[in-house]
């Protein structure tokens, strides 16, 4: 957990610095620190970038083995392919036959009313 610091703080850290450094040289210790802080958040953007990519490669990866996985599973021998869409076949006609929106094909034998 980094410490907060607050106004207080950040006052006496000044006071010290104008005390120790100067006021002459207070502007050119404020950029060197500043360059220092911008490399430092530049390494740990770099570092954070380095992590998200191997985390997309791994995320990557999975997802082509489970298309590999389905690729295996779609393949299946052909008498039982055959039989799967006979059976297609039969439930289309069954929901196409008790579709309200569709007319049903007509009888021509007579209904025992």
């Amino acid at each position: 957990m980094l410490p907060s610091i607050g106004f207080p703080e950040m006052l006496v850290i000044v006071l010290l610095a104008i005390i120790f450094v100067g006021p002459k040289d207070l502007p050119k210790l404020m950029r060197t620190i500043g360059q220092w802080m911008a490399r430092i958040r530049a390494m740990g953007n770099e570092f954070k970038s380095a992590f998200d990519d191997m985390d997309m490669d791994e995320d990557v990866a999975a997802i082509r083995r489970e298309i590999e996985e389905m690729k295996s599973l779609g393949k299946l021998p052909s008498d039982l392919d055959d039989e799967m869409r006979a059976l297609n076949k039969d439930i289309r006609e069954a929901t196409d036959m008790s579709s309200p929106h569709k007319p049903k094909p007509k009888n021509d034998t007579p209904s025992d009313e």
